[in-house]
């Protein structure tokens, strides 16, 4: 199966531990590479792959002569005399199909068939990367909002703490102080259910990657030029273009439309004579009185070619000719309907990558007014020129605006790359 090159997020690091904990650091690529070399399903499926090859070999050999030999000894006893005759011969014989048109067929099926079954083991892997991209992708978005929560929760401590200076002094209410206390207990409630979640996730990133599950892992967070990277994208005509050449379910059903068509050819093979050749040589004895002298008068040889021709069946190569044209069509009208769902899936893929890119940029702009209203909030909270309410109703607003924007920002990230599997870029 050709590489997915699927994600350019994070291209370096292969395998580093950190600090004591021995936690495994992995990037996307090095996630999917773990999960294909310890996926028994995956090798399972590869197993096949090797079967149909022998199955090739074996369809390949079907043309290789057959050799033969024999060797026989036996007593002869006749009527009431008490004469005892030993006897015997050897003989050594081939035979070679000069030509079967079956055989031919058979072997250009077993071809299909292999490159049918590797197309099969492509889908998988297709859909083992989308699983894990999917998990992957809500990991390290789980991992910036923690890294996002943590910073707020410092904050809501701090200004816990200023609020209580305050109030001791009489420049706040005791409710303010209170609204703060609980601003940070709700944002420490936040923290704890965000990492209960992202253990969860990688819980499922585990065992999608066929990893033992008390083996501590942590991925890598893409750069901002990376995402920035991702917003480039190539036009529908050419995406939905590369979808058609690349996609395992269209490959499939191209293959299930030759099978057919060798299918017909297979049926009017009925029709084709079969040609062979035979060669054997032999010699016997009837006794073991001047046994060289036997062996060498009767050593005989024989060379010969044979044609078989079908004549009259009964219909029946008709019949399966008839059948094998339906078949055909079938085929054709399946090829017809995979090519219409491909063309759907990749113009769905490329309206999502358009939609999520939209949303991404507007959230992001929320995002960044939100961060610098909180910010100036903060500053008048501190000069005592607003109240608590107006400070956490601005907290508020930039946590939910923080909340679109990580969602937004790899929902676009996880929307681009399933395009890019679907292209087999």
């Amino acid at each position: 199966m050709k590489r997915y090159t699927i994600l350019t997020i994070l291209t370096f690091a292969v395998l580093t531990m950190q600090g004591q904990t021995d936690t495994i650091r992995f990037t996307l690529s090095e996630c999917i590479d773990y999960a294909f070399a310890n996926s028994y399903e995956r090798q399972s499926m590869e197993m096949n792959v090797r079967q149909q090859e022998e199955s090739l070999k074996g369809a390949k050999l079907a043309y290789a002569p057959s050799i033969s030999a024999s060797l026989g000894e036996n007593l002869n006893h006749q009527g009431t005399s008490d004469d005892v005759h030993f006897g015997g011969n050897a003989s050594l014989g081939a035979n070679l199909s000069l030509y079967n048109y079956n055989t031919l067929r058979n072997i250009e099926q077993q071809k299909i068939i292999l490159r049918q079954t590797q197309y099969q083991n492509e889908q998988y892997d297709q859909n083992m990367v989308i699983n894990i991209l999917r998990e992957y992708v809500t990991v390290i978005g789980e991992m910036e909002l923690i890294r996002y929560q943590e910073k707020i929760v410092s904050t809501s401590a701090q200004q816990v703490t200023e609020g209580e200076k305050k109030y001791r002094l009489g420049a706040i209410l005791e409710s303010d102080y209170l609204l703060l206390e609980a601003q940070h207990a709700t944002n420490e409630t936040n923290l704890l259910d965000s990492r209960n979640s992202l253990e969860n996730s990688l819980l499922e990133l585990k065992i999608l990657m066929s990893m033992d599950p008390t083996k501590p892992l942590t991925l890598e967070l893409p750069t901002d030029e990376t995402i920035e990277g991702l917003k480039t994208l190539p036009s529908r005509d050419y995406a939905i273009e590369q979808g058609l050449k690349n996609m395992p379910t269209m490959h499939l059903t191209e293959t299930t439309l030759e099978l057919a068509k060798q299918g017909l050819k297979v049926a009017k093979g009925g029709y084709v004579p079969t040609i062979g050749a035979n060669a054997q040589i032999g010699t016997s004895h009837s006794n073991f009185e001047n046994f060289g002298e036997q062996l060498k008068n009767s050593f005989s040889q024989s060379v010969g070619i044979s044609v078989s021709i079908p004549i009259y069946d009964r219909s029946q190569t008709a019949t399966q000719v008839r059948k094998a044209k339906l078949s055909i069509q079938q085929a054709e009208l399946d090829r017809q309907q995979t090519e219409l769902d491909v063309r759907n899936t990749m113009t769905q893929a490329y309206t999502n990558v358009e939609t999520s890119l939209a949303k991404y940029d507007s959230t992001t702009k929320k995002y960044q007014a939100w961060q610098k209203t909180l910010d100036a909030y903060n500053v008048k909270f501190r000069l005592g020129a607003i109240t608590t309410v107006d400070l956490l109703q601005q907290e508020n607003n930039f946590i939910s605006a923080l909340n679109e924007y990580i969602q937004a920002k790899y929902k676009f990230m996880m929307d681009r790359e399933v395009l890019n599997i679907y292209m087999g870029e």
